[in-house]
């Protein structure tokens, strides 16, 4: 008898965070990486239930946001969002993906990954971030994003969640009018 092959996900797990570093970034068709890195503020249009996430919901924000500044470093700072913005190819038609956001442990319950599920429409962008809202989500280290359909990473987008001031770009973009007064 032959042990049960992990899913995917569960194989990527397997790997455990220090190595997350290492795990590059990719993008396989139907999909586009049309960029990725971190938004300065967004706007909530609404929240939905997410019950694979820590907090239970999901912020709902305008799908069309442009990524302020395209980065891989993020530095932890409440306010800060960070993620991907991805479409399909031309013809392409995936209804929806799944969202994995791998990140060190987090919370009392020590959550490593959380999940959600993500509209995917031909000629639409699909936004997908984490923001840092609260004080015990300020979590350094490996963090990655990855975009699953039927069982497959079809897009994976690795960062390095830094010390807060720690990326001069952000630091700039983000908060270039609070450093000058």
């Amino acid at each position: 008898m032959t042990a049960p092959l992990l899913p995917p996900f569960l194989a990527f797990l397997s790997i455990g965070s220090a190595a997350l570093a290492e795990v590059g970034a990719f993008v396989e068709p139907p999909l586009i990486l049309e960029s990725h890195g971190v938004i300065c503020e967004i706007n909530l249009e609404g929240s939905r239930p997410a019950p694979e996430t820590l907090s239970g919901t999901l912020n709902l924000v305008d799908q069309n946001h442009a990524i302020d500044v395209e980065t891989v470093q993020v530095p932890a700072e409440l306010g800060l969002s960070f993620g991907i913005r991805a479409e399909l190819t031309p013809g392409a038609a995936i209804p929806d993906v799944t969202v994995v956001v791998t990140h060190p442990p987090m919370g009392p319950e020590g959550v490593t990954v959380e999940r959600w599920s993500a509209a995917m429409n031909f000629g639409e962008a699909s936004l997908n971030l984490f923001t840092f809202e609260n004080d015990y989500e300020l979590i350094e280290g490996d963090w990655m994003f990855q975009l699953e359909h039927d069982g497959n990473i079809l897009l994976q987008q690795p960062f390095k969640v830094t010390g807060p001031g720690t990326v001069p770009s952000v630091q700039q973009a983000c908060f270039g009018a609070k450093i000058m007064s």
